[in-house]
This record gives C-alpha cells, sequence and structure tokens, in this order.
C-alpha cells in the first residue's frame, strides 16, 4: 500500500515538472512589431493629416484673397485687439475713415472721419524692411559726411 502511494507521489511530481517545463520552453505567442496592416495604416495616417493641411492652407489663401483685393474702395488701415473677442478697427471707405467696434455677432460705428485720420502703413514685411535698410544708410552716410579732416591730415568728428 505504501508503495502505491509512493508510485502516484512519483507520478504526480514528474506531471508537474513535465507541465513546468513546457511553460518554460513555450514562449509566448507575440505579434510581430512592424506587420504590413500597421504600416499601410501609418502611411495613410500621415497622407489624410498632409491632405488636410493643404485643405486647410487653401481655404485661408482664398478667404484672405476675397477680402483683400486691388482695386477695391473699402479696406482696413489698422486693427487693435482690446479683449480676447474684441478689436477696434479703422476702415477706409472712399475718402472716409469709419472707427468701428467689433465683437463676435455684432459691429459698432464708434466714430466717422471725414478725411484721412490715420495714414495707412506700408504693407508687408518688404516695405518695412526696406525702410529700416534705406534709414540704416541715411544714417551711415549722415556720419560720413560729418567727419571733416583738419590741416593736419587727422580727421575730426564736427
Amino acid at each position: 500500500m505504501i508503495a502505491r502511494y509512493a508510485l502516484s507521489i512519483f507520478m504526480l511530481i514528474s506531471a508537474m515538472n513535465i507541465a513546468a517545463a513546457d511553460a518554460v520552453v513555450d514562449k509566448p505567442i507575440v505579434a510581430p512589431v512592424f506587420s504590413g496592416t500597421s504600416v499601410l495604416q501609418v502611411i495613410l495616417s500621415l497622407a489624410f493629416v498632409i491632405v488636410l493641411i493643404y485643405a486647410v492652407a487653401w481655404y485661408v489663401r482664398r478667404l484672405q484673397l476675397t477680402t483683400t483685393g486691388s482695386g477695391q474702395s473699402m479696406r482696413v488701415v489698422s486693427a487693435l485687439s482690446v479683449g480676447t473677442r474684441e478689436k477696434v478697427v479703422l476702415v477706409q471707405v472712399g475718402d472716409e475713415q469709419l472707427l468701428l467696434g467689433v465683437a463676435p455677432g455684432r459691429v459698432n460705428l464708434l466714430r466717422q472721419f471725414e478725411g484721412v485720420a490715420i495714414e495707412p502703413k506700408e504693407a508687408g514685411l518688404r516695405g518695412s524692411f526696406a525702410k529700416i535698410l534705406n534709414d540704416s544708410k541715411l544714417s551711415s552716410s549722415s556720419t560720413s559726411s560729418s567727419k571733416a579732416s583738419n590741416h593736419d591730415g587727422e580727421s575730426t568728428v564736427s
């Protein structure tokens, strides 16, 4: 009887060792990192984002072309933000300028100027850069012309 119990315990221990050895030998199944579907999904997502960026850029460009055109008798001279969603805008209409308060859902006339109240600035970055460059050229030429030489050949600043 003891031999029977010993034999059954031995069989149980050997079965447990075999199961443990199988668990160590068998590796868990892991999906590959780069599968064909994941690569295709990434490429399609990137293509969608690029198309979306181009669509937004086209829409913004089209919106700006309709608001600013050459030969129009109405244009925005200056704008000043006075709140998160509120602005004060100076608009040139023909020979007069209008000061408008712009808020979400409404536009109010604040003041109407006969003639020109504020001269419009030069449009664009090129105009301001050209002005700065011309100013620096004028200031450098005025400092060089202010130097005079005395009779000893030394230059003095007058």
